[in-house]
C-alpha cells in the first residue's frame, strides 16, 4: 500500500515537471530565457517533491512509532493480566489444599468417634 502512494506522488510530480516544461516551451520566449525558466521551474518541483517526501516519510515514522508503542503496552498489559491469574490460581490451591486438608481432618475425628463408641444392642434381644 505504501509503495502505492509512492508511485502514485513521483508520477505526479513527473506529470507536474513535464506539464510546465511544455507550457514554457510552448510559450514565446528567447532559448536562453526558456532554458532558465525551465530550470527555475525544474529546480521548484524538485524542491517541493523533496518536501512532501521528507513531510510524509516524518508522518509514517511517526505513525509507526505510535503502532509500537501501543503494541508494547498491549505486550505490558497482557503479561500483567496473566501473572495476576497465575498468583490467584495459585492462592486457590492454596486455599483448595487447606479444605482439603481440614475434611481429612474432620473425616479422621468422626472415624475415630464413631470407632470409639459401642455398638448400641437392640431392644429386641
Amino acid at each position: 500500500m505504501a509503495e502505492n502512494g509512492k508511485g502514485e506522488f513521483w508520477a505526479f510530480v513527473a506529470g507536474a515537471l513535464a506539464g510546465g516544461i511544455v507550457a514554457l516551451l510552448y510559450a514565446p520566449a528567447k532559448g536562453e530565457e526558456m532554458r532558465d525558466k525551465v530550470r527555475a521551474t525544474t529546480e521548484d518541483l524538485y524542491g517541493k517533491g523533496e518536501e512532501f517526501y521528507v513531510h510524509f516519510r516524518a508522518e509514517a515514522e511517526k505513525l509507526i512509532a505510535e503502532g509500537k508503542k501501543m503494541m508494547d503496552e498491549v505486550s505490558t498489559s497482557g503479561k500483567e493480566k496473566y501473572e495476576e491469574t497465575i498468583q490467584k490460581l495459585e492462592e486457590t490451591r492454596e486455599k483448595l489444599e487447606h479444605v482439603k486438608d481440614k475434611g481429612k481432618k474432620k473425616a479422621g475425628e468422626i472415624k475415630e468417634k464413631v470407632a470409639k463408641k459401642p455398638a448400641k444392642k437392640s431392644a429386641d434381644k
